[in-house]
């Protein structure tokens, strides 16, 4: 009986832990990892993947407006939402920086370049409805393209993460939209022209691509 309890306890030790451990990860590498599917070592591969950034509109001067409390009540909210937003659509989480939230489609899961791409702005669409809803201006750039994907960092501590020139772009093209707009690369643009209405933005110069 005793032996029983035991295991019994380990099994809700090791559960508990594991729930911790899942808010860390991504629920897809989460359950890449845990269902065996994906082995936790340094490595990476290329992919094409649709890739998201969004930021806050003037997050500095209202973040100094605030309390630590209030701004980590307020913040803390807001990446909530966007969080449940991108789950619902597959996404998958790769960081949050400050205000910045990184999301990409096509692994480890993947319905498709061109179903990755509608995805993806369906979730940019529905993320500028909910932020004007919680009265946030947002800004948001998408790009399609083949990157990097893996896991990086040391023995010790890694990060599955995508790298490369088109994550750049992603990065610089939400850099050059407009508040409460989504700007696209024309890499995207030709994924989802037959399902989602764009306007020509025309050429923008982008820093570093």
């Amino acid at each position: 009986v005793r032996t029983h309890l035991e295991l019994k306890s380990s099994r809700e030790k090791l559960s508990d832990l594991a729930e911790k451990l899942s808010k860390y990860l991504s629920p897809q590498v989460y359950q890449s990892i845990f269902s065996g599917e994906k082995d936790v070592r340094i490595e990476s591969y290329r992919k094409t993947v649709t890739v998201f950034f969004s930021d806050i509109v003037e997050f500095t001067p209202k973040a100094e407006s605030m309390s630590h409390q209030e701004l980590t009540e307020w913040l803390n909210n807001y990446l909530n939402e966007m969080s449940k937003i991108a789950l619902d659509h597959g996404g998958t989480v790769d960081k949050f920086i400050g205000d910045s939230v990184m999301v990409f489609f096509g692994d480890p899961e993947s319905k498709g370049e061109q179903q990755d791409a509608i995805r993806c702005s369906q979730m940019a669409i529905d993320m500028q409805d909910r932020s004007k809803q919680l009265g946030i201006s947002i800004r948001i750039g998408i790009n399609t393209g083949e990157c990097t994907v893996g896991n990086f960092g040391s023995e010790d501590r890694m990060d599955y993460t995508i790298i490369g020139r088109q994550v750049n772009a992603a990065a610089r093209l939400e850099q050059q939209s407009d508040p409460g707009r989504i700007l696209i690369s024309q890499s995207t643009f030709e994924l989802i022209k037959d399902a989602i209405p764009c306007e020509q933005r025309g050429a923008v110069q982008v820093r570093g691509v």
